[in-house]
């Protein structure tokens, strides 16, 4: 019998460490690449209205239309300052059990409606309607 002096064959193992070294800084890239912004979110519910709500009436809607996105916003023809958050208060205060209904014209971007409705939220306002906001008068 014939005597077998060489080494048994290893098996080569596969190394993970240049894997690993990869994914690594495949993740460092898109964590230094990507933008940490908040996501917001608008609550809009898509319930239908109960039938305990009354239905308003129209003196119990104001109206507030954006014409441009110059941070003002009209009501009754008068112009206001996005800004002025004392206005935005008594507004709300005088209007207290009314509702909020924002209108855009063309050329108003989403950004200035949804400052108008953040700061009507702010103020304390229940009820904020952006439905038809970009309506046009002949859908009517």
């Amino acid at each position: 019998m014939p005597l077998n002096l060489s080494q048994p064959k290893r098996k080569t193992a596969i190394s993970l460490t240049p894997l690993i070294d990869v994914v690594f800084i495949l993740l460092l890239f898109f964590m230094l690449t990507s933008s940490f912004v908040p996501w917001r979110t608008v609550d809009a519910p898509l319930a239908v209205p109960s039938d305990k709500t009354a239905p308003l009436k129209e003196n119990d809607l104001v109206v507030l239309t954006l014409k441009q996105n110059d941070q003002m916003v009209w009501v009754d023809g008068v112009s206001y300052s996005l800004s002025d958050t004392s206005w935005f208060k008594k507004l709300v205060i005088d209007h207290e059990n009314s509702a909020f209904s924002v209108n855009a014209e063309n050329g108003v971007n989403l950004q200035t409606l949804m400052n108008l409705a953040d700061r009507l939220k702010e103020s304390g306002a229940k009820t904020v309607s952006i439905a038809n906001a970009f309506s046009s008068k002949d859908d009517k």
